[in-house]
Formats: C-alpha cells, sequence, structure tokens
C-alpha cells in the first residue's frame, strides 16, 4: 500500500491516506464490474436466443437497455468514492518540531530478604513499591531506569520515558529476583553509572532505596565521585532504628522469622547514618519513610532543581482531513442512482 500512495503522492508530507489499506477494497469494485460484464453479456445471449431484437421491442417496449448501465456505473462510481474517504485523504498543512527535555534517573531497589521486615505496613519493600510509585507520577519527559540489588545488582530496567512500562517491571519485583542475599549498596551505584548513556547529554540522578544494611563503606567513596561527576545521588532509608524480624518464606509460606547459624533470631535495623553519608557525598538529599509518610516532598523538590536537558527532538506535520468530499460525492451518486429507473418512463427517456 505504500507503493500506492508514493504512486498518486510524490509528496507524503503534503498529502497522504490515513488508513491506505481501505484502498485495497476497490478490488472489490472491479470484481463487480466484471461480474456485471459477464451477466449482461450472458443476458443477452439468452434473449436473443428466444427472440430477434425487433420482437423484444414490442414484447418490452418500455424496457431501456442504457439505464441499468447508467444505474450500475452510478452506483459503482459511489462506492468508490465511498472507499476513498474510508481512506482518509490527508492534506499536510504544517511542520512542528516537538523536544523532549529531562534529566536521566536510576531507581536502585534493594530486594534483599530484610526488605520484608514489617516494621513498615505491609512490609518495606511494599512501601519502597509505593515511593517509586510517587517518584514515576512527579516525572514529566524525564526517562527512568531501575537496577535491583542485593549482594549484587543487576539491571532491571534501561533508561526509558515509558513510565508506564516501569510501573509494570517494578510492580513484579520480589526479594527472590536475586539469590544472592546482603545489601551491596556500592555495586548498585557502579551499575547505575554504568547504565547512563555515555552519549546522553542529560544531567542524571541516581536514587537509592534501601534499609541501608551491611554497608561497607564504599558506597560513600562511590557516591562522591558521582557527585564530581555531576551525577546526584539520593537516598530513601526504609525500616525503623529499633528493628525487626525477618520474615521466614518458604513456597509462598510463612515458616516463622529468619535465624542465623547459631540459631538467634536475626533482627534488622535501618542503617540512617549510612544513608545520609551517602547522599550528602552524593550531592543529594536522604529522606526517611514511614507509615505515616513516604518523606519524598523535599526530596522531589531537590530532584525537579536538577536542570533539564534536551534529549530528543522530532519534526511532525500537521494534517487536515479532507473525507468529507469522498463522502458527500459518494452519497450523491448513490441517491442518484435511486432515482433512475429500469423501465423508461416521464424521466430519463433514454434508450
Amino acid at each position: 500500500m505504500e507503493n500506492i500512495s508514493s504512486i498518486l503522492f510524490s509528496d507524503r508530507d503534503f498529502a497522504r491516506w490515513q488508513y491506505p489499506w481501505t484502498i485495497w477494497l476497490l478490488v472489490f469494485v472491479f470484481a463487480f464490474i466484471v461480474l456485471f460484464v459477464v451477466n449482461r453479456v450472458v443476458q443477452k445471449r439468452i434473449l436473443f436466443k428466444i427472440a430477434t431484437n425487433s420482437a423484444l421491442k414490442s414484447l418490452i417496449p418500455d424496457l431501456s437497455k442504457n439505464r441499468a448501465v447508467l444505474k450500475f456505473f452510478l452506483w459503482t462510481l459511489g462506492l468508490t468514492f465511498i472507499i476513498l474517504s474510508a481512506g482518509n485523504l490527508q492534506f499536510g498543512d504544517k511542520k512542528e518540531k516537538v523536544t523532549r527535555a529531562g534529566i536521566d534517573m536510576i531507581l536502585c531497589l534493594d530486594v534483599s530478604k530484610s526488605m520484608l521486615a514489617e516494621d513498615l505496613k505491609p512490609n518495606r519493600l511494599a512501601r519502597a513499591k509505593l515511593s517509586i510509585s510517587k517518584i514515576i507520577s512527579h516525572l514529566g519527559s524525564d526517562r527512568i531506569g531501575v537496577v535491583v540489588f542485593a549482594g549484587d545488582a543487576y539491571l532491571q530496567l534501561p533508561l526509558t520515558n515509558d513510565h508506564s512500562a516501569a510501573e509494570l517491571f517494578i510492580e513484579n519485583i520480589t526479594t527472590d529476583i536475586i539469590p544472592v542475599q546482603g545489601t551491596n549498596i556500592a555495586s548498585a551505584l557502579e551499575l547505575a553509572k554504568k547504565s547512563f548513556p555515555e552519549s546522553s547529554p542529560t544531567n542524571k540522578a541516581i536514587v537509592v532505596i534501601t534499609d541501608g544494611e551491611e554497608h561497607d563503606g564504599k558506597a560513600v567513596e562511590i557516591a562522591r565521585n558521582l557527585n564530581e561527576e555531576e551525577i546526584k545521588v539520593f537516598t530513601i532509608g526504609l525500616g525503623s532504628q529499633k528493628g525487626a524480624t525477618i520474615p521466614h518464606i518458604v513456597n509462598e509460606r510463612r515458616r516463622g522469622v529468619k535465624k542465623d547459624k547459631n540459631g538467634s533470631t536475626v533482627i534488622t535495623r535501618l542503617n540512617k547514618q549510612a544513608l545520609v553519608a551517602i547522599a550528602k557525598a552524593g550531592g543529594g538529599t536522604f529522606v526517611r519513610g514511614s507509615n505515616q509518610s513516604l518523606g519524598l516532598n523535599s526530596m522531589l523538590a531537590n530532584i525537579s532543581e536538577i536542570e533539564k536537558t534536551e534529549y530528543d527532538s522530532k519534526e511532525y506535520t500537521s494534517y487536515t482531513s479532507r473525507y468529507q468530499l469522498f463522502l458527500a460525492l459518494g452519497l450523491g451518486f448513490i441517491l442518484l442512482e435511486l432515482f433512475i429507473f429500469k423501465r423508461k418512463g416521464k424521466w430519463f427517456k433514454g434508450k
């Protein structure tokens, strides 16, 4: 169908069929014409076998040979224009340039087993997903990516401006996605840095959402280096400093609480000091989530202050539809066909 459009109009920015596949329906019009011609030839042969031309005139004096052809011609013409109207011929009015500007943001989500602790309701991981959902809802044209981490880090979603897809990915994240346990924030920061395209002109930010446990000190140094490269690092701390037990889940069923090798109950606590230090070194801010509030307003305000940079530009042509003319002609020819009778009358006295 592209070929048909290019044949009819060499400049596709000037005119185009919005639904070019409908033009193929003209094949049925051609088939109707062939059937009509064949039927006329067969009818004539049958009639001439029955009687001569002069005898037919005396037997059926009001029969017009040309009116049937005229009616079919008008009906076919009407159908043709209606099909063309369905294709919606459009003419380009003007070209517009649309640009996208924003920042590139990588969300680093902790998926270690400690995120199942229930000192935040229903648990830390669920509150983390709620935090991400709120962050995404405040994004404009910013691109977002997702890194999940525990003892190791993996890129779950490359940078995209499809925020709906990002939310869908995040909703399906569980603590079983990474087999190696721990809370390796340094690994998550390094992977987040690698996930930014080198050629991207946009300003960049990393948001780490974790309880901060098992922090070894390397993350602060990495955050400082990121800040020197103009990549801001923000942290969201989830959990209580008092601590909570970690549910022991087997085959999606709760089997008590997690215990260490000595049989003692494991208590997981928010490492606020570590997360504050990471955010400070990264030129960002730390917020602490709670059951009452996620505490994101101040962070979102700081993120919104990051200068947005143009990263994409496309030129679009604005089109105006002209299907109305084809539709009016099509209906007009069909209505005209209805007023023509096959037999001779007062109107259209032709043969």
